[in-house]
């Protein structure tokens, strides 16, 4: 997996790809943390090219809705392939995160 950090705006951008696996979850969770800890008000993850998420990553993203939700922040997931939704259906998740098809609508929805 490979991580992408890019800021437009008000809106941080976390753009995946690859495989989020138990070794690029560790990585996608140790900078979501730093991000969180930034107090950042408005997070962008763009997954359009993620081609897998295991539950490790799925936690990842738990971690940052909720810590989004308490400190009054918003988050919102681009760009979700039809794979990957489905796994956030099955598990019981895609009511939980706002995610929008593409980077641009997920930055309209942001204020950008």
């Amino acid at each position: 997996m490979t991580l992408h950090e890019e800021k437009i705006g008000q809106v941080l951008i976390l753009g995946l790809s690859g495989d989020i696996d138990l070794a690029g979850a560790k990585l996608f969770r140790d900078r979501v943390i730093q991000v969180l800890d930034r107090a950042e008000k408005n997070l962008l993850i763009d997954l359009a090219a993620v081609t897998y998420i295991n539950s490790t990553g799925l936690s990842v993203l738990i971690l940052a809705a909720k810590r989004m939700g308490t400190d009054s922040g918003r988050l919102v997931l681009a760009g979700v392939t039809e794979s990957i939704q489905r796994v956030l259906k099955i598990a019981g998740l895609n009511t939980l995160f706002t995610t929008l098809p593409t980077r641009a609508d997920a930055l309209a929805s942001l204020g950008q």
